[in-house]
Protein backbone atom coordinates (compact mmCIF):
# COMPACT_ATOMS: atom_id res chain seq x y z
CA UNK A 1 0.00 0.00 0.00
CA UNK A 2 1.43 3.14 -1.35
CA UNK A 3 1.25 6.07 1.41
CA UNK A 4 1.14 9.71 0.12
CA UNK A 5 3.09 12.41 1.96
CA UNK A 6 0.52 14.72 2.83
CA UNK A 7 0.63 17.69 5.37
CA UNK A 8 -1.38 17.69 8.41
CA UNK A 9 -1.87 20.35 11.36
CA UNK A 10 -3.43 20.87 14.43
CA UNK A 11 -6.76 22.20 14.07
CA UNK A 12 -7.22 25.87 15.52
CA UNK A 13 -10.62 27.61 17.27
CA UNK A 14 -11.19 28.92 14.35
CA UNK A 15 -11.83 25.16 11.93
CA UNK A 16 -14.72 24.49 14.44
CA UNK A 17 -17.66 25.19 12.17
CA UNK A 18 -15.68 23.78 9.38
CA UNK A 19 -14.45 20.30 11.13
CA UNK A 20 -18.07 19.69 12.23
CA UNK A 21 -20.03 20.64 8.76
CA UNK A 22 -17.45 17.86 7.84
CA UNK A 23 -18.07 15.53 10.41
CA UNK A 24 -21.88 16.21 9.98
CA UNK A 25 -22.41 16.15 6.10
CA UNK A 26 -20.27 12.59 5.96
CA UNK A 27 -21.71 11.11 8.54
CA UNK A 28 -25.01 11.70 6.82
CA UNK A 29 -23.62 10.40 3.48
CA UNK A 30 -22.64 7.70 4.75
CA UNK A 31 -23.85 6.10 7.66
CA UNK A 32 -28.06 7.37 6.69
CA UNK A 33 -27.43 4.57 4.31
CA UNK A 34 -27.27 1.91 7.04
CA UNK A 35 -29.16 3.10 10.76
CA UNK A 36 -32.55 2.53 10.13
CA UNK A 37 -34.97 5.84 10.47
CA UNK A 38 -36.20 5.19 13.71
CA UNK A 39 -32.55 5.12 15.12
CA UNK A 40 -30.99 7.65 12.92
CA UNK A 41 -30.10 11.40 14.49
CA UNK A 42 -29.21 14.48 13.22
CA UNK A 43 -26.86 16.58 13.56
CA UNK A 44 -24.05 13.46 14.60
CA UNK A 45 -22.35 15.97 16.65
CA UNK A 46 -23.07 18.58 17.74
CA UNK A 47 -21.37 22.48 18.39
CA UNK A 48 -21.18 21.89 22.46
CA UNK A 49 -20.27 17.89 21.90
CA UNK A 50 -17.47 19.23 19.32
CA UNK A 51 -16.31 21.80 22.29
CA UNK A 52 -16.19 19.49 25.00
CA UNK A 53 -14.17 17.15 22.56
CA UNK A 54 -11.59 19.48 21.91
CA UNK A 55 -10.86 19.68 25.69
CA UNK A 56 -9.99 16.20 26.11
CA UNK A 57 -8.10 15.09 22.22
CA UNK A 58 -6.85 17.18 19.57
CA UNK A 59 -7.95 17.14 16.01
CA UNK A 60 -5.61 17.24 13.15
CA UNK A 61 -7.10 18.45 9.13
CA UNK A 62 -6.00 18.38 6.33
CA UNK A 63 -6.65 20.96 3.74
CA UNK A 64 -7.00 21.54 -0.61
CA UNK A 65 -6.54 24.74 -1.01
CA UNK A 66 -7.37 26.24 2.02
CA UNK A 67 -10.18 24.02 2.97
CA UNK A 68 -10.36 21.33 5.39
CA UNK A 69 -10.98 18.10 3.48
CA UNK A 70 -9.80 15.51 6.05
CA UNK A 71 -10.05 15.28 9.83
CA UNK A 72 -8.86 12.78 12.32
CA UNK A 73 -9.26 13.07 16.17
CA UNK A 74 -6.54 11.76 19.12
CA UNK A 75 -6.99 11.22 22.19
CA UNK A 76 -5.80 8.25 25.22
CA UNK A 77 -7.84 5.70 26.16
CA UNK A 78 -5.06 4.44 28.82
CA UNK A 79 -1.32 4.81 29.12
CA UNK A 80 -1.01 2.46 26.36
CA UNK A 81 -3.67 2.66 24.54
CA UNK A 82 -4.29 6.05 22.09
CA UNK A 83 -7.77 6.13 20.61
CA UNK A 84 -9.29 7.99 17.22
CA UNK A 85 -12.44 8.71 17.88
CA UNK A 86 -13.62 10.31 14.60
CA UNK A 87 -11.87 10.37 11.06
CA UNK A 88 -13.74 11.69 8.05
CA UNK A 89 -12.12 12.33 4.69
CA UNK A 90 -14.81 14.41 2.61
CA UNK A 91 -16.58 12.13 0.10
CA UNK A 92 -15.68 13.86 -2.59
CA UNK A 93 -12.27 13.63 -1.64
CA UNK A 94 -12.19 10.14 -0.94
CA UNK A 95 -10.02 7.36 -2.51
CA UNK A 96 -7.13 9.82 -3.10
CA UNK A 97 -4.75 8.34 -0.24
CA UNK A 98 -6.27 11.15 2.03
CA UNK A 99 -7.49 9.07 4.82
CA UNK A 100 -4.47 6.62 4.63
CA UNK A 101 -2.19 9.26 4.94
CA UNK A 102 -4.05 10.31 7.98
CA UNK A 103 -4.17 7.36 9.17
CA UNK A 104 -0.04 6.71 9.09
CA UNK A 105 0.30 10.48 10.56
CA UNK A 106 -2.29 9.19 13.81
CA UNK A 107 0.02 6.23 14.25
CA UNK A 108 2.89 7.92 13.82
CA UNK A 109 1.81 10.69 16.50
CA UNK A 110 0.69 7.55 18.91
CA UNK A 111 4.24 5.72 18.37
CA UNK A 112 5.72 9.52 19.30
CA UNK A 113 3.84 9.08 22.51
CA UNK A 114 4.90 5.38 23.37
CA UNK A 115 1.76 4.41 22.87
CA UNK A 116 1.29 0.44 22.29
CA UNK A 117 -1.87 0.01 20.64
CA UNK A 118 -4.61 2.30 18.99
CA UNK A 119 -8.15 1.85 19.30
CA UNK A 120 -10.96 2.95 17.19
CA UNK A 121 -14.65 2.02 16.66
CA UNK A 122 -17.10 1.66 13.65
CA UNK A 123 -20.24 0.26 12.67
CA UNK A 124 -20.22 -3.57 11.34
CA UNK A 125 -22.55 -2.42 8.56
CA UNK A 126 -19.87 0.30 7.42
CA UNK A 127 -18.39 -2.15 5.24
CA UNK A 128 -15.80 0.56 3.97
CA UNK A 129 -14.61 1.07 6.93
CA UNK A 130 -13.98 -1.61 7.59
CA UNK A 131 -12.38 -2.79 4.68
CA UNK A 132 -10.55 0.14 5.38
CA UNK A 133 -9.33 -0.38 9.27
CA UNK A 134 -8.67 -4.09 7.97
CA UNK A 135 -6.58 -2.59 4.84
CA UNK A 136 -4.54 -0.64 7.88
CA UNK A 137 -3.72 -3.56 10.24
CA UNK A 138 -6.85 -3.23 12.94
CA UNK A 139 -8.94 -6.37 14.18
CA UNK A 140 -11.91 -6.54 15.63
CA UNK A 141 -11.45 -7.18 19.41
CA UNK A 142 -14.86 -6.48 20.71
CA UNK A 143 -18.69 -6.16 19.04
CA UNK A 144 -21.58 -5.09 20.72
CA UNK A 145 -24.97 -5.96 19.41
CA UNK A 146 -27.18 -2.64 17.97
CA UNK A 147 -30.47 -2.84 16.41
CA UNK A 148 -29.16 -3.05 12.61
CA UNK A 149 -26.20 -4.94 13.55
CA UNK A 150 -23.33 -4.70 15.62
CA UNK A 151 -20.99 -1.64 17.24
CA UNK A 152 -17.19 -2.73 16.72
CA UNK A 153 -14.12 -2.01 18.56
CA UNK A 154 -10.95 -2.35 16.78
CA UNK A 155 -7.19 -2.16 17.82
CA UNK A 156 -3.66 -2.37 15.91
CA UNK A 157 -0.75 -3.29 17.99
CA UNK A 158 1.94 -0.42 17.04
CA UNK A 159 5.19 -1.14 19.44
Amino acid sequence: MKILEMKFEKSKTGDMDEILSLINRTNHEWYSRIIPEEHWFEPFLTRKQLEEMVTFMEFFVHRNKGVIVAVGSFGTRSKEIAWIPLMYVRTDCQKKGIGSSLMVYLEKLAREQHFKKIQLETDSEAKWALDFYNKHGYSIIKKEKNPWGFHVWMEKQIL
